[in-house]
């Protein structure tokens, strides 16, 4: 679901997580493009400007999208806790939280924002490239990202920055 986010197909379902990953390559290429332009010996010092501050908006746009997404998720998982109240809440709320529970290390908005990175790579590419490294890491981290949904909606795997 999360490539044909980016991709531009309209979610049926999981908006409040998808539209801000749709929004994330966009952040993306803005960031790319701006690091590209701060990296260029021949830019101006008004093109260098402009650039630091696209890259700064940039970087914060993406953190505000990860906390976005990373919130809908957390309330996605209380909403789940509050229809069986077995069900793992959150790693902040401890008497909630089975011992058997592992937390993820890294947030679904962090996988997301990875994934983006790794597919507006993939969009800025000649089309004749053969296998780019892009595509065989994001099919990599699209598999583990399955698995990691899978375990959170089992309750074995707690996301971190819900």
């Amino acid at each position: 679901m999360f490539l044909a986010s980016f991709a531009g197909v309209r979610p049926v379902t999981g908006i409040d997580i998808l539209d801000p990953a749709f929004d994330l390559v966009g952040c993306q290429r803005e960031e790319r493009v701006a690091e590209e332009i701060l990296t260029d010996e021949t830019a101006s010092l008004d093109e260098l400007r402009t650039a630091g501050r696209s890259l700064a908006a940039a970087r914060a746009d993406i953190s505000m999208l990860v906390t976005i997404i990373n919130e809908a998720v957390r309330d996605r998982l209380e909403a789940r806790h509050h229809r069986d109240p077995n069900t793992p809440l959150a790693p902040s709320i401890p008497a909630y939280r089975p011992t058997s529970v592992v937390v993820r290390t890294e947030s679904v908005g962090d996988v997301a924002a990875r994934m983006a990175e790794l597919w507006e790579l993939l969009d800025a590419r000649e089309p004749d490239e053969l296998d780019p490294p892009e595509a065989v890491l994001l099919s990599e981290l699209c598999d583990g990202y399955d698995a990691l949904a899978a375990e959170i909606e089992a309750g074995r795997r707690i996301p971190a920055g819900v």
